[in-house]
């Protein structure tokens, strides 16, 4: 039951097909010593012994996408718990490597604060894998309130050496920085003027 509530679908379906093998070979097994090992004690224990190994490595590679999950959901709950909380030097820890290069610990602080981010009551939707790169993802996670000026927030996910961290840059705070082209809708000089004022 435990495996149930951490696999689904088709993982839990080869799962239980292992199980379902065991058993078998579990209640066979006086047919299995005598006719596969010929009453062979050292060939039965030899035997067993890779099949365990065998069916354990399967389980181990079968589950990585669940295990996956569940580091991910971990770690942007981490995350945005540590920037609702204030403590931006620890929701900036859990960055990438490529992220904390291109984007310094000061200028996280600061973005933070002066785009007043509160995050509140969220949800993590879903995590979605790259289909070419398993070692990318993307956490979908939404909240009744504003995430980062948006209704819902992808955050992008990369498996490193340490594990899974977060890939953020300046971009969702500046969605029209240069190089990230810009959708804003240019007015006349007297519409400028007027929203300068306001």
């Amino acid at each position: 039951m435990g495996v149930a509530f951490l696999l689904k679908g088709s993982i839990l379906a080869v799962v239980l097909i292992v199980i379902a093998i065991g058993t078998i070979i579990f209640i066979e097994r006086k047919w299995i010593h005598e006719n596969v090992f010929r009453g062979k004690k050292r060939y039965a224990v030899a035997g067993y012994s890779f099949l365990a190994a065998l069916m354990l490595v399967f389980l181990f590679l079968i589950t990585s996408p669940s295990r996956d999950t569940s580091h991910i959901i971990k770690l942007v709950n981490g995350f945005l718990q540590n920037v609702t909380s204030g403590d931006y030097r620890g929701a900036y820890e859990q960055l990438s490597e490529v992220s904390k290069k291109a984007y310094t610990l000061n200028d996280f602080v600061n973005d933070h604060v002066e785009n007043r981010i509160k995050v509140q009551n969220f949800r993590i939707d879903e995590v979605i894998f790259n289909e070419y790169d398993k070692r990318k993802a993307v956490a979908v996670v939404s909240s009744p309130f504003m995430l980062y000026g948006r209704e819902t927030l992808n955050l992008e996910m990369i498996k490193e050496e340490k594990g899974w961290r977060v890939v953020f840059s300046r971009t969702l705070f500046h969605p029209h920085a240069p190089g990230q082209g810009n959708s804003k809708k240019k007015g006349g000089s007297i519409t400028n003027f007027f929203k300068k004022l306001f």
